[in-house]
Formats: C-alpha cells, structure tokens, sequence
C-alpha cells in the first residue's frame, strides 16, 4: 500500500511506527470504505533484492532463449501486444457507448432489476475470494449499493439489447466448440471437471449468459473491424 511504503521509508530494524490511513468511500474493499484505520508497524528485518547479472546464463533460466536480447526481444514484443490490446479494448468500449448514445430507449425495470442482481452477484463472489465472510456482507448496505449500480447496469443493458439485434441481422452465431472451450477454461481456473462445471452452470442458467456474452464479443469485433 502506498500509505505503508511512505510511512515506513528509511525505518530501521527494531522501529515501531504508528501513522493514520484514511480509505476512499469507493476502495473496492467495502469494510474498508470511508473509514480511517490507525496500524502500529514493527520493523522486524529489512531485506534488499539482489538482482541476478543479465548474461547467457540467465537468459537460459528463463526458458527457450539463447541470449539476453532474445529476452529483451520478447519482452518488447509483449509490452508491444499489450499496447495494442489495451488500445483496442478502449476503442470498443468508446464504441459501445457511442452505440447506445445514438439510440435512446427506455428500458423495463424489471430488466434493470435483474441486471443490477447480476452485477452485485458478480461483485459479492469477488469479495468472497478475497476473504470477505457471510456475516461481513450481511453488514453491508445492500440499498445504497443497488443505487450505486443502477446507472451502468442501464448502460450494460441497452449495449447487450442492441448488441442482440446486431447479432441477429449480420447472423452471428456462437458454436458448441466454442462453449466448450469457455466451460473448459473455467474448469481450469476453478480446478473442476469440465462435466461439473457444466452441470452447475446449466443449473443457475449461466450457460445462457456465456453464450451472449460471447455473441456480444463476436458481434463487437465485428462492428470494431467494420468501423476500422
């Protein structure tokens, strides 16, 4: 945390620090949120990071390479495809929206109920993994983040609406290998069988929401290729 590393700058070995920290109202940590904490630091040791000598043999540490440029060509090469993924993720995203700023529409509410559950689901299970307790989200006030959400759930929801009727005029389509492979890649990441994962998202209707959501990604790229 940056309040730690200033705080804690220059301290020695065996120092007691105490020092206030004052959290955002929107720190994506909601115990946290809007609250000022007092921590008392104990300096227990001080390393330092000894950083290896950028040679042949290090490079050949490092998998497949021959020499230290082969990595630093890598590397480049990398940062370049982020570069250019990055731009590209902003391009679509201003895409979208102007998308939905040309075509006003009112939206059921009962549609942006059930987005904003959608949305809060999403973020309580992200809480959860990062340690956040049942009784800690029975604390939380559920009204006030509801209304926080509102607005871009109405957003999410008249994008993927107009996203739908493009997909249905230009006949885009999402195949079962490509259902396949998403339900196997979360499989990976939950460390579940493919059969399992399936089966619960088949349950609680999620198989229907990966298979828009990728018809909209689909559709977004095409939209994105045609507007190049």
């Amino acid at each position: 945390m940056p309040e730690f590393t200033e705080r804690l700058s220059g301290a020695e070995i065996g120092q007691e620090r105490t020092f206030d920290v004052k959290y955002p109202d929107d720190s994506q940590d909601q115990r946290l949120a809007g609250k000022t904490l007092t921590y008392t630091v104990k300096v227990l040791g001080v390393k330092h990071k000894i950083l290896p000598e950028l040679n042949e043999e290090f490079a050949k540490q490092l998998g497949e390479f021959a020499t230290i440029d082969d990595v630093r060509k890598r590397i480049r090469e990398q940062i370049e495809s982020e570069r250019t993924h990055q731009a590209e993720h902003e391009a679509k995203d201003k895409m979208v929206a102007e998308l939905v700023r040309r075509n006003e529409f009112e939206v059921p509410d009962s549609l942006i109920e059930r987005q904003i559950d959608i949305r809060l689901e999403r973020g309580l299970r992200a809480l959860a993994a990062q340690g956040l307790t049942a009784e800690q989200m029975k604390k939380m006030d559920f009204q006030r983040l509801r209304a926080g959400q509102r607005d871009q759930a109405i957003q999410d929801l008249k994008a993927s609406l107009l996203l739908e009727k493009v997909a249905d005029e230009e006949k885009v389509e999402v195949s079962d290998e490509e259902m396949d492979r998403e339900v196997e890649a979360l499989a990976q990441q939950s460390k579940q069988t493919a059969e399992a994962v399936r089966a619960r998202l088949t349950r609680d209707g999620g198989l229907d929401r990966i298979r828009t959501r990728i018809r909209n990604e689909k559709t977004i790229d095409l939209l994105y290729r045609q507007s190049a």
